[in-house]
């Protein structure tokens, strides 16, 4: 997880498209609502929720790249050298 992955802001964000993105391809797909809870029903929604977080968070995480590369790149500890 990167450090934009845990601003509150970005998960927020995310959040809410991914529901929403969620929700609107599983009405498109004609599963019924989760109000008739089953558990295959839950885990496709699961499945579905997930994949489309990873493809929201990574989009954005693009974005961030692009428009303030500080907010991505982490200026860490360089890695000793193999050969002295």
């Amino acid at each position: 997880m990167s450090r934009l992955e845990k601003k509150w802001w970005f998960i927020l964000v995310v959040s809410f498209m991914t529901a929403f993105t969620t929700r609107y391809l599983l009405d498109a797909a004609g599963l019924p609502p989760l109000r008739s809870f089953q558990p295959a029903q839950f885990a496709v929604y699961l499945f579905c929720f997930f994949g489309v977080w990873r493809g929201f968070s990574f989009l954005g995480w693009l974005i961030a790249l692009v428009l303030s590369p500080s907010l991505v790149s982490a200026a860490g500890p360089t890695p000793p050298s193999p050969h002295p």
